[in-house]
């Protein structure tokens, strides 16, 4: 199923005009591979449990809320929710926002992972396809690389006109692929496996939060909270993390926000700058000219 708009679903009401749409939608949905591809500015979607998805934002954001925090996609990031995860969604903005998610069938990432495992001459030999359980890590991953390469990809050819199932299918299974190598490069590795995996998971949280959260007052007691640690220990662990301290890393999502409503015609310095968390034009002036090769 390829979507170029985004579903008239609850908590929309149901109407003569969209009531056929919808009986097709859910003889479908949750069985098979699907692409929604659409813009809004005030779209909101009820919590239910999905397949594996992707989830990709271009000139705004888009928040999902899963149980017990908010994600929030924009031009900086896509987010993988596991095949079960219960979540909403939700868009409010004043200028259309691009929304972009990708829900593979049930079981087809296993199938992916367990065929990556196995060498080509065990897979001529074999008559059924080995068993694997492939879960990613559910959090915000920076654009650029391969991944992010393949969403813009089939983003294009989908506003393109393409709609074949066998074309879908197709790029599924390859971004799968790149997926899952992305998730094996940036699995924690020994010594101390256990430890840094948890350490990497506290700060990957606070990292979403900040993300998310950027346009709020948020102080480093708030982070350490998120992360639960010492604001000592989150300060030095999350600098050698993402390579910025944490007010730092809070500053670049600002002005990288402010740099592209800039772009987007926003004139009233003062405006943004409230709109983006800075407290004033003066502030965000100095963190534009601080971050302006990496923003």
């Amino acid at each position: 199923m390829i979507l170029t708009s985004l579903p008239d679903l609850p908590p929309r009401p149901l109407t003569n005009a969209n009531a056929a749409f919808r009986r097709m939608f859910y003889e479908r949905w949750g069985r098979e591979n699907a692409i929604v591809c659409g813009s809004g500015t005030d779209v909101a979607y009820a919590t239910h449990p999905q397949t594996l998805s992707v989830k990709a934002a271009w000139g705004g954001s888009e928040r999902y809320f899963l149980r017990e925090r908010e994600i929030a996609v924009d031009d900086d990031h896509w987010l993988i929710l596991n095949e079960g995860s219960a979540y909403g969604s939700q868009i409010r903005a004043t200028r259309p926002v691009a929304s972009f998610s990708i829900f593979f069938r049930p079981g087809l990432q296993d199938e992916v992972a367990a065929a990556i495992e196995q060498s080509l001459g065990a897979a001529l030999d074999a008559c059924d396809p080995p068993a694997r359980v492939a879960r990613f890590s559910e959090h915000l991953r920076g654009q650029g690389g391969m991944v992010s390469q393949r969403l813009r990809a089939m983003r294009e050819a989908v506003l393109a006109g393409q709609t074949s199932e066998d074309w879908l299918e197709q790029q599924l299974l390859l971004l799968l692929g790149s997926m899952l190598a992305h998730e094996a490069r940036h699995s924690p590795r020994p010594p101390a496996r256990s430890t840094r995996a948890e350490l990497e998971r506290r700060l990957r949280l606070a990292a979403d939060f900040i993300d998310t959260c950027h346009a709020q007052p948020i102080a480093l007691a708030d982070m350490a909270r998120i992360a639960c640690l010492s604001p000592y220990h989150f300060v030095r662990s999350f600098r050698v993390q993402y390579g910025l301290a944490p007010y730092a890393y809070l500053l670049r999502k600002r002005a990288r926000v402010a740099r592209r409503l800039l772009a987007a015609g926003e004139v009233d310095r003062e405006a943004l700058a409230m709109r983006c968390g800075f407290g004033s034009r003066f502030a965000l002036s100095r963190a534009l000219a601080r971050f302006s090769e990496q923003a």
